[in-house]
C-alpha cells in the first residue's frame, strides 16, 4: 500500500494549454458535414443553367420551355437567376399540400399577369409581392413591365427599375399630364423624364406624348432627344445616330403650342412606323419617316393658312400615299404672324391620289362657325378610288353635350357638299356618318343619293340602313 505522505509530495498533472482545436474526446458533439437535397439542387442549377424546363418538385412534373410567349425573352428566362426560376414550386415543407393555383402552367399565369397590367399600371408591382413563386414569374416576364406611364408626379426611381426589368422587351411609353391636375409641366422635370427615356429609344414600340397647359418652348425640350443630331434646334449634346427600329405608333399632342419650329425626328428614318397622330407641332415630312403610314390623325397646327396650308397638307398626303385611314381636322387658332411653308410645292391644281384609303374622317374643332376654305380645297384635290367610309365629325362633341349643336350648322355647307358631289372617284362610299354642326337634312339627302353604293347613313349616332323610300326621312 503506497504511503499517503508520498502521494501528497508528487506534483499534480497540469491541463494542456488550449490550442483552439476541438479535442478528439468531443467528436461526438460535432455535426457531420452533409449536403441536403435542396443545396444539391441549388448547386446543380448554378452549374447547369441551360436546362430547358421548369421542374415542379412537389408534383413531380415538368413544364415545357416558354417559346410560345412572344417577345418574352425566353433565353433570358432560362439563364437569369436559375436557382430561383427552377425552384418556383419547391416548397420548404414538402409534406404540405400544394395550392391548386401553383399547378397552373407558367404560360397561363404570365398571360393573366400581362392582361391585368392593361387595367392597372401598378398591377405588376402588386403581383410581384404576393408570394415567392409569383414574384419569380413577374420578374422574369419582360412584357409585364413594358408599359411606362409618366405624369407630373411620377416616381422616376420606380420607373427606372421597371425599365430595367423590361430588359430587351419592346416598350409602350406614355408621357401625359395627370388627369386630375391642371398645372402645366415643369421644364426641368420634363427634361429629366426625357433624359431617362432616351437610352431606351431602340426598344420603344409606341410613344404617346400629350401635354396640357401652357409653358414656352415645351416641344423643344420634349422632342429634343428624338430629333436629328445635326439640327441646331434640337439636342446638341446627344451622341451617335438616333435609331427607332421597333417604333410602330407615335402620338404628339399639344394644342396650345406656339413654337413654330419644325422638327426632324429620328434622323429621318423609322421603317416600322405605321400609326401617327399629330396636333400642334410642325414636323419635317420625309418618306423615310412617314412613307409607310397606314393610319394618320392630323390636326393642322394653324401656323399656315390659305393656299400655303393646302400645299402643306397635300404634300403630306403625297408622301404618305399608303394610308388606309385618314382623320383630317382643322382647329381654330389665333396666331400673330404666319410662317412660310418651305416644303415641296405641288403643281397647281395637281390631284393627290390615295389608292388604298378606305376610311376618311373630316372634322372642324373649336369655335369656327364656317367650314374652312382650306378643307374644301383639300377635298377638291383628293382622288380616293377605294374609299368606303366617310365621316363628317366634330371632335368637341366628345367633350361637350351634342344638344348644344342641334339648331346650329356650319356656314358654307352647301359649297362643301357640292365639292363632294363633284368627286366622281368617291362613288364607292358605302357608309356615311355625320354629326354635330355638319347636319343639314336636305343636303344629306342629296349627298346620300349621289353615292350609288351607299348602304348606311348615321346621324348623331343613329344609323339607318338603305334603301330609303322616295320620301326619305332622316333621324334627327
Amino acid at each position: 500500500m503506497p504511503d499517503p505522505s508520498r502521494l501528497r509530495s508528487q506534483p499534480r498533472p497540469t491541463r494542456a494549454p488550449y490550442t483552439g482545436m476541438p479535442s478528439s474526446l468531443r467528436r461526438s458533439r460535432r455535426r457531420e458535414l452533409a449536403l441536403t437535397r435542396s443545396c444539391t439542387d441549388a448547386i446543380r442549377d448554378k452549374i447547369h443553367p441551360n436546362q430547358l424546363f421548369f421542374t415542379d418538385r412537389t408534383n413531380v412534373r415538368s413544364y415545357s420551355q416558354l417559346t410560345s410567349i412572344s417577345d418574352a425573352g425566353s433565353s433570358v428566362i432560362q439563364t437569369s437567376r436559375p436557382s430561383v426560376v427552377f425552384s418556383l414550386y419547391c416548397s420548404p415543407h414538402p409534406a404540405m399540400p400544394v395550392h391548386p393555383i401553383h399547378r397552373l402552367p407558367l404560360e397561363l399565369l404570365m398571360h393573366v399577369f400581362v392582361l391585368g397590367s392593361f387595367d392597372d399600371i401598378m398591377f405588376p408591382v402588386l403581383v410581384s409581392h404576393v408570394c415567392h413563386s409569383w414574384r419569380a414569374i413577374a420578374l422574369h416576364t419582360q412584357t409585364l413591365w413594358r408599359r411606362v406611364v409618366l405624369t407630373q408626379h411620377s416616381d422616376l426611381i420606380m420607373w427606372q427599375e421597371r425599365l430595367y426589368r423590361a430588359r430587351s422587351c419592346t416598350l409602350d411609353v406614355v408621357l401625359a399630364s395627370h388627369p386630375t391636375s391642371s398645372e402645366p409641366h415643369d421644364i426641368d422635370d420634363l427634361e429629366l423624364k426625357m433624359h431617362m427615356l432616351a437610352p431606351h429609344l431602340t426598344h420603344m414600340r409606341s410613344i404617346h406624348i400629350r401635354l396640357d397647359g401652357y409653358t414656352p418652348y415645351l416641344w423643344n425640350i420634349t422632342l429634343g432627344p428624338l430629333c436629328q443630331t445635326s439640327s441646331g434646334s434640337c439636342d446638341p449634346h446627344s451622341k451617335g445616330r438616333i435609331s427607332v427600329p421597333r417604333l410602330e405608333s407615335l402620338s404628339l399632342r399639344y394644342s396650345r403650342n406656339d413654337d413654330t419650329k419644325e422638327f426632324t425626328l429620328f434622323d429621318g428614318a423609322s421603317p416600322c412606323l405605321s400609326r401617327l397622330a399629330v396636333e400642334g407641332v410642325r414636323l419635317t415630312w420625309l418618306p423615310g419617316l412617314f412613307g409607310n403610314l397606314r393610319y394618320l390623325e392630323y390636326t393642322h397646327h394653324g401656323f399656315t393658312s390659305g393656299s400655303t396650308a393646302v400645299d402643306e397638307i397635300l404634300s403630306i398626303l403625297h408622301v404618305s400615299f399608303q394610308l388606309r385611314e385618314l382623320k383630317l381636322c382643322f382647329a381654330s387658332k389665333a396666331i400673330e404672324t404666319e410662317i412660310l411653308y418651305m416644303g415641296g410645292k405641288l403643281v397647281v391644281e395637281e390631284i393627290v391620289t390615295l389608292p388604298f384609303l378606305e376610311t376618311l374622317s373630316l372634322g372642324v374643332d373649336g369655335t369656327d362657325v364656317k367650314v374652312p376654305t382650306e378643307l374644301v380645297s383639300v377635298v377638291s384635290r383628293l382622288s380616293l378610288p377605294s374609299l368606303r367610309k366617310l365621316n363628317l365629325c366634330e371632335p368637341c362633341l366628345t367633350r361637350q353635350s351634342p344638344w348644344n349643336y342641334v339648331t346650329l350648322q356650319f356656314a358654307g355647307l352647301t359649297t362643301f357638299f357640292d365639292t363632294i358631289h363633284e368627286q366622281a372617284c368617291w362613288c364607292s362610299v358605302t357608309d356615311l356618318s355625320i354629326e354635330g354642326r355638319w347636319v343639314e337634312l336636305p343636303l344629306i339627302v342629296g349627298l346620300g343619293r349621289s353615292f350609288p353604293c351607299l348602304r348606311t347613313i348615321g346621324i348623331n349616332g343613329i344609323t339607318k340602313v338603305l334603301p330609303f323610300d322616295d320620301d326619305m326621312s332622316v333621324p334627327t
